[in-house]
């Protein structure tokens, strides 16, 4: 038992600092009007589903319901969390059709 919980802390505590300091470095580092077009957990994508073609968020990321999902997983038992982080990890949300992970990078970002 001392193991899972000596786990959870090391895992989420390096995910959740990794993430506090990708967030906080680009905040700080990029001001309005030098921002470069990469916007955080945005990309440029094609919809394999319905065709759309523009920015997607990161389902894990920019949304509420992932973040509650993996929250429970982790207080269920903590392998149904990291169940979820594996599978839905780094996968887009379409803003048209609502697809999670259907989708491609495009190649090339200057059609928009």
């Amino acid at each position: 038992m001392e193991i899972v919980i000596a786990l959870f802390v090391l895992i989420g505590g390096s995910i959740a600092f990794s993430a506090w300091k990708k967030n906080k470095s680009s905040d700080s580092s990029q001001s309005v009007e030098k921002h470069d077009g990469h916007d955080n957990g945005c990309s440029v994508r094609k919809c394999l589903a319905c065709g759309h073609e523009g920015e997607m968020k990161t389902w894990i990321s920019n949304y509420v319901a992932p973040k509650i999902i993996v929250i429970t997983g982790f207080l269920l038992g903590y392998i149904p969390g990291l169940i979820f982080l594996v599978f839905y990890w780094g996968k887009y949300k379409c803003p048209s059709c609502g697809a999670v992970g259907k989708n491609m990078g495009s190649l090339n970002s200057s059609s928009l």
